[in-house]
């Protein structure tokens, strides 16, 4: 079947540098290998009621006037609402929407984190591809490493996913909460061979199944937060990695976190307390998030 195609332009907020996202795509252990990327572009593949579509995304523009040009693959006729739906997805996925322009000023004011600015400058937050997905990996992913946890999650992509060929290369979705359903936790368990991760992903797909996306996007952060806790299998690290990079809350605080205070010694010197973090990242407001992704990928 010859795969139909259309294509068109987005516009990111400036600045906005398409290469650091793909920096980090390299970097991110829970999508490693779902998608073919080079220096200026990348091919990825989404799940959109009942549609498998493909996506190719490439840099056409500069930090300060940026434009990505963006070709849609589907063995079926890609309609105007699964267009808005993709564009709307990608344009999430890649927070082409943020605008990074308070948050640098606030930065630039912080003495120890200019330098942090100056390397990452043009860096939107990479989410999780879809929130249900996001969810997904912080079950997938408590108490085992990122390497055995990736490995659960390709088994189930390949086992319960989509596949659509692209100049013959396959790319795989990730299953919908939708689909996690009709399996039904005997099936998944006999794939993810884990009956509390089987468990927990079903309940998580059974209140994503039901949820509207709008309500986790805009709803106030504490009201998308209980409902987030009152899923079976999700705690307050699985809660905050949801908010945070499933669904880009920006203003999400941390938690105690080891390892970021380990980043925060290397921008602000090795005697930083918790105590201390707690005070920076409140002088960033609505941009906690965004202070904290940053911290991170320079660690």
């Amino acid at each position: 079947m010859k795969v139909k195609t259309i294509q068109g332009k987005i516009f990111p907020t400036s600045p906005f540098d398409f290469s650091k996202s793909i920096n980090f795509m390299n970097m991110f252990t829970p999508s490693k290998g779902e998608q073919l990327l080079n220096e200026q572009s990348f091919t990825k593949a989404v799940y959109i009621k009942d549609h498998t579509l493909g996506f190719k995304l490439t840099d056409q523009g500069t930090i300060e006037k940026p434009v990505l040009s963006y070709t849609f693959f589907s063995n079926k006729t890609i309609k105007d609402d699964i267009k808005t739906e993709l564009l709307d997805r990608i344009t999430f996925y890649l927070s082409l929407d943020d605008d990074l322009k308070s948050f640098y000023s606030l930065g630039l004011e912080d003495n120890a984190f200019k330098s942090v600015i100056n390397k990452l400058y043009g860096l939107h937050q990479v989410k999780f591809l879809t929130p249900f997905e996001g969810a997904g990996w912080a079950v997938l992913s408590q108490r085992i490493s990122m390497k055995a946890a990736h490995t659960i999650k390709e088994r189930l992509t390949r086992s319960v996913g989509d596949r659509i060929t692209i100049e013959d290369v396959d790319y795989w979705t990730f299953p919908s909460a939708d689909q996690i359903q009709d399996l039904g936790l005997e099936k998944l368990t006999s794939i993810l061979k884990n009956s509390r991760k089987s468990e927990y992903l079903f309940n998580v797909s059974e209140s994503f199944a039901d949820v509207d996306e709008d309500f986790l996007r805009k709803a106030p952060i504490e009201e998308v937060k209980n409902w987030l806790l009152n899923i079976k299998g999700i705690g307050e690290w699985s809660a905050h990695l949801e908010l945070i990079r499933g669904l880009g809350r920006m203003d999400e605080l941390s938690g105690s976190s080891e390892m970021l205070i380990r980043c925060a010694e290397k921008v602000y010197g090795p005697k930083i307390q918790e105590s201390d973090l707690r005070r920076i990242e409140e002088g960033y407001g609505d941009y906690k998030g965004y202070w904290e992704y940053y911290l991170r990928n320079v660690c």
